[in-house]
């Protein structure tokens, strides 16, 4: 059926063109959902030019995801940047904000403690080395995620520390990640999304980042409530509870964090109109709207994100098919073209992580970016495996 499908490819009229290419996509999704693996490699060596070895270059975007403990010094960085150039990506996601600090210089944030050398500037850096290569830089920006230590930061003006009152609770007035024997229960510390002072601070940091460094794009990541039972802080509520009659309480928790990306792409138009703004999401559209008050299908449709990430960690093809799917079901073609489809390598085997790459291009998915550089950087074998040679 596809050979008699190509062959007649010329003569349809284009629009039955379009509907005869969405029906073969949608197809393949419920193949690859319904399949064994043997059934599923057997797709991709059907459809893939190259079954056994990932083409990242396939990929208009190649995003590389950068973590902070590669930006402590200059060595790491000027070995991050030849790799990635070396290897064909060509779009450097670079943690400049973790947990709540900077890499970079800044008046409002405190500077990270992983930072030894006062001097150094790791975003001036790395941009200056990365745009000698032709690679553009997105400053990856954890925004409500700010600490994950049972032990505070030192800076006395870490949010952690300034302002306690504006970090969240879950209904149980449960702020820490920690229980009694100082376990680990949760991701940690989380802003207040909801809270009003919170989303003038984060702005007023993403606007001085980007006023004073030559970005190509903000990516923002953690950009979610930690989790349904969160919202809790008890000045927002209060404030939701005595100011807010049009919004349901799980609308007004979106809303707020929808509120944070229009204000923050409005605040890119006005200082500096090309940087694009990106966002990692949860990848199942629709637990990233009703568990995490993430609505990035909005975000999308309104044109306040230029590129969504969907964060499509699952190790198992058919749940990151799953994913995929919804995405489908729930996304018109020209907002699925801002879509770059995050694979993970630390939890997967290189020729696993080959599956989800081979199926994110035989779903016209126009971008990838892999989390993380770390992973090439601590198993030199893996890139060996996973890249082709340029």
């Amino acid at each position: 059926m596809l050979f008699l499908h190509l062959h007649y490819q010329l003569f349809l009229p284009n629009l039955y063109w379009v509907f005869l290419e969405e029906l073969r996509l949608h197809m393949l999704i419920l193949q690859f959902q319904q399949s064994l693996r043997a059934v599923v490699l057997a797709a991709l060596l059907f459809f893939c030019i190259n079954p056994i070895i990932a083409g990242i270059d396939a990929f208009d975007e190649r995003c590389l995801w950068v973590v902070r403990n590669t930006m402590t010094n200059e060595q790491a960085i000027d070995e991050m940047i030849e790799f990635a150039d070396v290897n064909g990506f060509n779009n450097l996601l670079v943690q400049v904000r973790g947990r709540g600090d900077a890499y970079y210089n800044s008046q409002l944030v405190p500077r990270s403690e992983l930072l030894r050398d006062s001097a150094f500037d790791p975003l001036a850096y790395v941009l200056k080395k990365a745009h000698e290569r032709g690679l553009t830089v997105h400053a990856w920006v954890n925004v409500y995620f700010i600490w994950a230590s049972e032990k505070p930061p030192h800076a006395l003006h870490h949010l952690y520390n300034r302002h306690p009152n504006w970090i969240d609770t879950n209904g149980n007035n449960d702020e820490s990640s920690y229980n009694d024997e100082n376990e680990k229960m949760g991701e940690g510390y989380f802003l207040a999304p909801h809270h009003p002072e919170v989303q003038k601070h984060l702005l007023a940091v993403f606007r001085e980042l980007t006023a004073l460094y030559d970005l190509d794009g903000l990516h923002l990541d953690y950009i979610r409530f930690h989790d349904t039972e969160y919202g809790n802080n008890e000045y927002a509520k209060s404030y939701y509870n005595k100011n807010i009659i049009t919004l349901d309480w799980n609308n007004y928790r979106r809303a707020a964090i929808t509120n944070l990306v229009k204000e923050t792409k409005k605040m890119l138009m006005d200082v500096r109109p090309d940087c694009k703004l990106s966002a990692a999401v949860k990848p199942n559209l629709l637990l990233a709207k009703n568990r995490f008050f993430q609505e990035w299908d909005m975000w999308l449709a309104a044109g306040y994100l230029d590129w969504a990430i969907p964060m499509n960690y699952t190790p198992n093809l058919r749940d990151f098919a799953g994913n995929i799917g919804i995405m489908y079901e729930n996304l018109p073609r020209k907002y699925r073209q801002k879509i770059m489809m995050g694979i993970a390598l630390y939890n997967q085997p290189p020729l696993d992580a080959i599956d989800k790459i081979n199926y994110s291009e035989i779903t016209r998915f126009r971008g990838i970016s892999i989390f993380s550089y770390n992973v090439f950087k601590e198993n030199a074998g893996y890139s060996r495996d996973l890249l082709r040679t340029q």
